[in-house]
């Protein structure tokens, strides 16, 4: 049998052959990779579509600088967000300052979560972006906006100008589109509160169930205020940044401009500007101070009265009468010249505010009628104080010596305004012929003072008897006194 010799076969891997090609092959690589760079190992072309027309970084589009991997990669780390922000320096300016949408991002640092790219030259990063896009991240949510009034989904163009990479707010769009759905409500709306929506409306709904416990938390609605409309505080639809300052909205009053400071809440509180407080009491000026302003809202030029035109001191509450004079002197010098003379210058002895001097009936006090209508009026009022006059006939009457102690003080009882004589008993009830003998002298009833009288220097029967009648018809001694309560004409007493 023939014999054949076995060739000895090489190894697969470390055969001088394998060897010399893994050599040749690893050489071209490296070669490849030097002249390439990077782009030896990109998953597919940059995007080349740009939605501006100005530069970022001295290029366009991503596509430009493809070769350039360092441009967004660092070597064995990836992407870095501050390679990005070199171009993108808009974005690298919201981080820093806090504003802006980028700053709301918690990834804001992985810019490839959101924008992806090596998906060829005609990918979008942007609409790609858009479409996981949060629009709860900006101050208005799409909560409440998903779908229209015709329940059709709503577009970023429904609500937003599309331009390149930004999308601007169409001031008219809430409006324009709320108008077809609520005409009239819209229209009151808008001008009350003018068309800026964003200034309340945060598409949550928030100020559809606004309260007013929640308004509290900025400035609390009491008194006058909590139906006061809204647009008088928030005008031109104004809802952020508005005072909360009383003179914001009130101003100062002219009657007190410049006297009592504008913290309004020292005398007035939301439940109305009156009843004011002065040093924490309700102030009313005619019930306070005894004078009425009634008649004193203007001046004789027309011009308005105000606090300082009868106090211009310091202190509110300081008043000199002299103001009056000063005041009405130039408006009538001649009568206020007769005027002072006669009644002095306390002016505020006689007038209260209230006008009620003008026309003054002094009847309505005390009637000056008989010898008393030709009297001078400092004949009553002493040194020209008329405040608490007597009107009795003793405040200015002393009793006469002839009677004094006999009559008491009740001049009227005899006397009239015609005069002391002649006198006469203007209120004796009891018949002055009592016993029908003619009229009786004064001293039979009256033997010690006419104030008190007796019946027994006429009559027979004595005090004894007098009582002991008496006391069967149930009358005490004291009362026995008497006589004319039970007997006012004389007659015996009918029961």
């Amino acid at each position: 049998m023939r014999q054949y010799r076995l060739l000895e076969r090489q190894h697969p891997i470390f055969s001088p052959l394998a060897l010399i090609s893994t050599i040749i092959l690893i050489c071209g690589l490296a070669g490849w990779v030097t002249v390439a760079g990077g782009q030896a190992f990109s998953p597919g072309g940059l995007s080349a579509v740009n939605h501006d027309s100005e530069p970022l970084g001295e290029v366009l589009t991503h596509a430009e600088f493809e070769t350039d991997c360092n441009q967004c990669h660092a070597p064995f780390k990836g992407i870095e967000a501050q390679r990005c922000e070199r171009c993108h320096t808009n974005i690298a300016l919201q981080l820093q300052t806090g504003q802006g949408i980028h700053s709301r991002f918690e990834n804001v640092t992985r810019c490839g979560d959101c924008h992806q790219e090596h998906k060829g030259r005609s990918f979008d990063q942007f609409a790609a972006a858009l479409v996981d896009f949060d629009h709860g991240l900006t101050d208005f949510s799409l909560e409440k906006h998903v779908f229209d009034y015709q329940d059709s989904r709503m577009a970023c163009t429904t609500c937003h100008q599309h331009t390149g990479r930004k999308f601007t707010l169409m001031a008219s769009a809430c409006a324009d589109c709320h108008q077809t759905a609520a005409a009239d409500f819209m229209t009151a709306h808008t001008a009350a509160y003018g068309r800026q929506c964003l200034d309340c409306h945060d598409g949550h709904d928030t100020i559809a169930a606004f309260t007013l416990a929640a308004h509290a938390e900025v400035f609390e609605l009491t008194g006058v205020h909590a139906s006061t409309a809204c647009e008088k505080c928030h005008n031109d639809g104004q809802f952020k940044g508005i005072a909360s300052e009383c003179v914001a909205c009130h101003a100062e009053p002219v009657a007190h401009a410049q006297m009592f400071g504008t913290d309004c809440t020292a005398c007035h509180t939301p439940a109305g500007w009156l009843p004011a407080t002065l040093e924490a009491v309700p102030f009313d000026h005619a019930r306070d101070t005894g004078f009425s302003l009634v008649t004193h809202s203007t001046n004789f030029d027309g011009a308005a009265f105000t606090c300082r035109t009868c106090h211009p001191g310091s202190q509110p509450v300081s008043f000199n009468e002299s103001l009056c004079v000063d005041c009405h002197r130039p408006a009538g010098a001649e009568f206020m010249a007769g005027h002072i003379a006669q009644f002095g210058q306390n002016c505020l002895d006689c007038h209260h505010g209230t006008g009620e001097m003008a026309n003054f009936d002094h009847n309505q006090v005390w009637p000056l009628d008989g010898q008393h209508a030709a009297l001078a009026c400092d004949s009553c009022h002493i040194n020209k104080i008329y405040q608490g006059t007597p009107t009795d006939c003793v405040g200015c009457h002393a009793e006469p010596a002839i009677h004094a102690g006999l009559f008491g003080t009740t001049c009227n009882n005899c006397h009239t305004s015609q005069g002391w004589q002649p006198a006469r008993l203007t209120q004796h009830t009891f018949p002055l012929d009592h016993g029908e003998q003619g009229e009786i002298e004064c001293a039979t009833c009256h033997p010690a003072t006419y104030t008190e009288y007796t019946c027994y220097n006429c009559h027979e029967h004595g005090p004894a008897n007098t009582e002991r009648e008496h006391r069967e018809e149930g009358i005490t001694p004291p009362q026995l006194l008497a006589c004319a309560q039970c007997h006012p004409t004389g007659q015996e007493a009918v029961n």
